[in-house]
């Protein structure tokens, strides 16, 4: 197995495990303070109804980023198909940022631009997920 794959799986696990915990945090206290804004105020209501679907989105966004990783380095297709996808739409938002004249937008492409890179051109990553040459 190529070097690379096993280091994107690690950081993609990482990442899945650093959602998983942040997703946790985020709902339970946007859904606290949703219940506490039942009471008190309407705009502490709604911070924590958009905090507790955010806390969810993390939360599955952690767990398909934990299923990635395990296909990663199993070296299934799929898991490969979806880090090329999951690379490409994190090269939209410094893009995005690019064309509205953010600096800092070519910073935040560096790094998914490396890894698009990687996935779709290197010799060893083709070979290991069995991709046509």
């Amino acid at each position: 197995m190529p070097l690379g794959i096993l280091v994107l799986g690690f950081l993609v696990l990482l990442s899945g495990f650093f959602s998983l915990i942040w997703g946790a945090a985020l709902s339970t206290l946007g859904g606290a303070s949703w219940l506490t804004g039942l009471v008190f105020s309407d705009s502490i209501q709604a911070w924590g109804g958009s905090a507790f679907a955010s806390g969810l989105w993390s939360l599955l966004v952690g767990v398909l980023q934990i299923i990635t990783a395990a296909g990663l380095f199993a070296r299934k297709r799929w898991a490969w198909l979806v880090a090329v996808i999951s690379t490409a739409l994190a090269l939209v938002t410094p893009l995005l940022g690019l064309l509205h004249g953010s600096f800092w937008g070519l910073v935040g492409l560096v790094i998914p631009a490396l890894i698009f890179s990687y996935l779709l051109r290197d010799q060893d990553v083709r070979r290991a997920f069995r991709l046509a040459q």
